[in-house]
């Protein structure tokens, strides 16, 4: 992360942006893949999609509640617990450890710590809601935790690469003005397990729909990336977002653009 600082500050000298526009940016690349300032202060970053419940695969170890599992876990909705079953796949199998806490027994932390990569650790609650009702009946809370890979997908040698490949094949071919107010666009693409570019999308358009034409060109022909990588070896295909434009924009909430925990 720290030589990621490093260049983007340099970057930031480079195009005479003061340090304080450089500090701001510096608090939105937390949890981002990429950020940078194109010319003519035409904003554009590029940021991993993450599922709306993940987590790391070096933090299954440290799993002991629900809430470790799942940050967004409610625990303030439950009186009582009834059951708490966790299921994953272990070595192809489907496997599923049962408690009645929200504090996890021994053999869920096992399965957890132990469950395929490639596949989702769900959970199911059964409970007791808390509240004021004379008639309190059974409820269910299901979810799905997507485990994210030690390794991300990477382009070239550094983060710099990147900045310098989209700002000479996109940015600098964006007219001065095209982007204005609240003005956003987004293009999605998945690196496969291979590295390869695919899945190429306009998420957002633009209101010029050449802008967008040429913004899915110029990912189309991005040369191989590095695929993302559990620690078992494991690759795995991981998506990202190129936005342009105000990050403001509310529709942005749309994009799953979510940070590492």
């Amino acid at each position: 992360m720290s030589t990621y600082l490093y260049l983007l500050s340099m970057h930031f000298k480079n195009t005479g942006m003061k340090i304080n526009q450089f500090l701001f940016v510096v608090l939105l690349s937390i949890g981002c893949a990429f950020n940078s300032f194109a010319q003519n202060e035409l904003k554009f970053e590029v940021n991993k999609v993450l599922p709306f419940i993940s987590i790391q695969e070096n933090q299954l170890a440290e799993i002991n509640t629900l809430t470790d599992l799942d940050k967004r876990y409610p625990a303030s909705w439950v009186k009582e617990y009834i059951s708490v079953e966790i299921s994953a796949y272990k070595n192809g199998s489907k496997t599923t450890a049962s408690g009645t806490s929200y504090v996890l027994n021994q053999a869920q932390k096992e399965l957890i710590r132990l469950a395929d990569r490639s596949s989702d650790i769900a959970v199911s609650v059964t409970y007791l809601p808390e509240n004021s009702l004379k008639v309190n009946t059974e409820k269910q809370y299901n979810s799905s935790v997507t485990i994210m890979p030690e390794k991300n997908a990477t382009y070239g040698e550094s983060a710099e690469q990147l900045i310098q490949y989209l700002q000479q094949n996109g940015m600098v071919k964006i007219e001065a003005g095209s982007f204005t107010g609240y003005d956003l666009t987004a293009i999605k693409f998945t690196i496969s397990e291979q590295g390869q570019v695919a899945d190429i999308q306009v998420a957002m358009p633009s209101k010029d729909s050449k802008i967008d034409e040429m913004l899915v060109a110029a990912i189309s022909k991005m040369p191989n990336w590095t695929p993302a990588e559990f620690s078992n070896g494991l690759k795995v295909k991981q998506s990202f977002v190129l936005t342009i434009g105000n990050m403001e924009n509310c529709m942005v909430n749309l994009l799953n653009i979510r940070s590492f925990e």
